[in-house]
């Protein structure tokens, strides 16, 4: 009777573990999903932002406008997004050097990307618009993209 007693317990302190590994589980892969993007390119007579989270964009063309062109992101553009941001080293993307000096003689507008995953953020430095470092090319070139579907002309 005795062992009995102990199998019970022993069999209800083994369901308790596994409940708590299952929970934790489902909480560190909804950590994972919490990632958003900006990007932001300004020179004196240009203004550019876009933020991108799960499911939408917004995006700005002028400082004083107040409110933002949202553009609906499907799934198939947001996987494509997190594809591309797992091939950046995030944790380098300070350090990425930008191929071009154009900003610095006011012969481009100074763009920057921010990357917010898991509430880290990780900002580049600045590069040209339209010519950022190789190393997030891809990533910068497809969330300006994906902008321009909610222009309005």
């Amino acid at each position: 009777y005795v062992c009995r007693i102990k199998y019970l317990v022993m069999k209800k302190i083994l369901i308790a573990i596994l409940a708590i590994t299952i929970v934790q589980s489902i909480f560190s892969q909804e950590r994972i999903s919490e990632l958003s993007f900006e990007y932001e390119a300004s020179s004196r007579g240009f203004y550019q932002r876009i933020k991108v989270e799960k499911g939408i964009l917004f995006f700005q063309e002028n400082r004083n406008k107040s409110k933002d062109v949202t553009v609906e992101i499907d799934e198939k553009q947001w996987e494509k997004l997190v594809g591309l941001v797992k091939k950046v080293e995030l944790e380098s993307l300070s350090l990425f050097k930008a191929p071009s000096k154009r900003r610095e003689i006011d012969g481009s507008a100074i763009a920057k990307l921010k990357v917010i995953k898991n509430e880290n953020e990780f900002t580049s430095t600045n590069f040209d618009h339209g010519n950022p470092p190789l190393e997030i090319k891809n990533l910068v070139n497809y969330i300006i993209s994906l902008s321009q579907s909610g222009k309005k002309d």
